[in-house]
């Protein structure tokens, strides 16, 4: 149920890949010219918020910057097992502000908001008994990271995250979800960057995510790349210094406290999905990017908890096709 304020809104942000999943591998960006602060920087962006800031520490800058997205992905309706159907619209901006510290360490913070509109239709299960069990949901999220630059062979990296995931009228105390990182890097002759280390992040209704954290990209020449970046994987051909042509393989992951006078009164929702697709990207000189992404939801599934943790249902989506969208300004 779209509160209509909001479809308006939704348009005007276009679309975009969304940026969610935890995961065991860490982002770094693709094939960059120089590993110089104030050199062009990539498109490329990352599943989860804390590991997009790392990311941002290792683009290549101005000594500080800013940089502002809109974006947005639609997914088409796909069939539920059990019954009905879902769609799904998400748009959201973000502001991200970077700086050079003391001692060549780089830092980054940004404060990130998104909405999600699942259009549920026909006795779909979610919540038994309820056709639409819930209203729009939404996400607002502050992340930072400080790391060394790569111009360094060794170094080190650490990130967090605070985010608030759910309905409007969602308890503020218990939709809040904490993650953090940190770790050692590597880097080899402009060619290889292996990062390890240990990453966290809390589930609501769920025990807490612990996992190693290994980030490894391979630039195989000026302009072929591989990366196994947060739950993705991507190969990537850059067609001049401005456009670039992508594969992609991603999961990812959304969680939603659920308000307390609905049919599921302060449960939680999630979303998981497993999506492929290729893309076009564009990043100029004068800081505007443009990244399309056009493919399929492979797997998806959605599950509903009440408020003590115990599973209410567990839904698997049919195969749907999926565009997004995103538009960059850096500063």
């Amino acid at each position: 149920m779209t509160h209509p304020r909001l479809r308006p809104l939704l348009s005007a942000l276009l679309l975009a890949v969304p940026a969610v999943g935890q995961n065991s591998f860490r982002p770094l960006p693709s094939v960059p010219e120089t590993s110089e602060w104030n050199a062009g920087a990539s498109a490329n962006r990352p599943r989860s918020y804390f590991e997009e800031l790392d990311l941002a520490g290792q683009l290549p800058r101005e000594e500080r910057y800013v940089e502002t997205r809109v974006y947005g992905d639609a997914d088409s309706a796909a069939d539920l097992t059990g019954g009905g159907s879902v769609s799904m619209q998400h748009g959201g901006w973000a502001v991200m502000f970077g700086s050079r510290l003391a001692g060549e360490q780089l830092a980054a913070i940004e404060v990130d908001t998104e909405a999600f509109f699942y259009n549920l239709s026909g006795a779909n299960g979610v919540v038994p008994g309820e056709n639409e069990p819930f209203n729009d949901l939404y996400r607002t999220s502050i992340s930072g990271v400080v790391r060394t630059p790569d111009s360094d062979e060794f170094g080190w990296f650490s990130g967090f995250e605070l985010s608030l995931g759910g309905e409007d009228e969602a308890p503020t105390n218990e939709s809040l979800s904490i993650g953090g990182l940190g770790g050692l890097r590597y880097s080899s002759a402009k060619s290889l960057d292996v990062e390890l280390g240990i990453a966290a992040q809390s589930r609501l209704e769920d025990d807490p995510w612990f996992w190693p954290f290994l980030g490894l990209r391979w630039r195989a020449s000026d302009s072929v790349s591989f990366e196994a970046r947060g739950t993705a994987v991507e190969g990537r051909v850059a067609l001049d210094r401005a456009w670039s042509v992508f594969a992609r393989a991603e999961y990812e992951l959304r969680q939603f406290r659920l308000n307390p006078d609905g049919p599921l009164a302060k449960g939680v929702f999630r979303d998981e999905v497993i999506r492929g697709g290729l893309g076009l990207s564009r990043r100029s000189k004068d800081g505007f990017g443009l990244e399309l992404l056009a493919g399929m939801d492979l797997w998806r599934e959605f599950n509903t908890f009440d408020r003590d943790g115990k599973q209410v249902s567990e839904i698997e989506a049919d195969s749907a096709p999926f565009v997004a969208l995103e538009l960059s300004l850096a500063l």
